[in-house]
């Protein structure tokens, strides 16, 4: 595992000096890109970089317990649970670019809601799909035990659904997680007051090659280290709890 980051790492930098070599107009260095961060100070970096995470965890978080609501409903209808399937289907449908520009237009471009609602869009369809499938093997799994102890809705759904549910929820919340970040970055280039999608954005505007790599990069390193050090591992733990 440790020696693919490394061969990945290999590939990527070698590639960056060859596309530099060959387009020197195009493709800054290496080192212009790394001291563009000096250039614009630690203060602006970490101010973009706490907005963007912001935008992404709350937009998650919002994502996160739309889906609970939704699996607890579900249990109550059978009409809702065929509702939030074919939610689930609708929104898997409609492009991150159609929810940024009716965002943008409802709350306006510097509002930091429509990232946050963008993100929340996003998110949304990969843990409702985790929720949904995972909810139903587990009461088809454990179905005479559940008509045995007779339980109500709402013991079934935080005594057997939530603690059955966990390591999928997890895995899931994981692949939202980077969904989120990525996304979120696409809803600030088009509308936002900062974040690192505006630092882009601005920086193309300017004709700053440099602080256009430099911003990508930090994305690219921010999403790598939050899914290895922290997701991975959460997920990783949780699985070797529960099995």
């Amino acid at each position: 595992m440790k020696r693919g980051w490394l061969y990945l790492f290999i590939f990527a930098v070698a590639s960056w000096v060859l596309l530099g070599k060959l387009y020197p107009a195009l493709i800054p260095s290496i080192g212009e890109t790394l001291s563009f961060y000096s250039r614009v100070g630690v203060n602006e970096v970490l101010n973009a970089t706490v907005l963007t995470f912001y935008h992404s965890f709350t937009g998650f978080l919002i994502a996160f317990a739309l889906v609970g609501l939704s699996i607890l409903l579900s249990l109550y209808s059978g009409e809702l649970k065929a509702f939030f399937s074919a939610l689930n289907v609708f929104l898997q449908s409609v492009s991150v670019l159609v929810w940024t520009i009716i965002f943008i237009m409802i709350f306006g471009v510097t509002s930091p809601i429509a990232p946050i609602l963008v993100t929340a869009m996003a998110a949304f369809p990969a843990l409702l799909s985790a929720g949904i499938s995972s909810s139903e093997n587990l009461l088809a799994k454990y179905r005479p035990l559940v008509v045995l102890a007779r339980p109500s809705k709402l013991q079934l759904y935080w005594h057997f659904i939530v603690p059955g549910t966990l390591p999928e929820m997890v895995s899931a919340s994981r692949v939202a997680l980077g969904i989120a970040l990525r996304i979120s970055v696409v809803a600030e280039a088009f509308g936002s007051a900062g974040g690192i999608g505006y630092q882009l954005v601005y920086s193309y505007d300017l004709g700053l090659k440099d602080g256009v790599f430099a911003w990508a990069l930090l994305l690219i390193v921010l999403m790598i280290t939050l899914d290895q050090l922290i997701l991975r591992r959460l997920e990783l733990w949780v699985r070797r709890w529960y099995w």
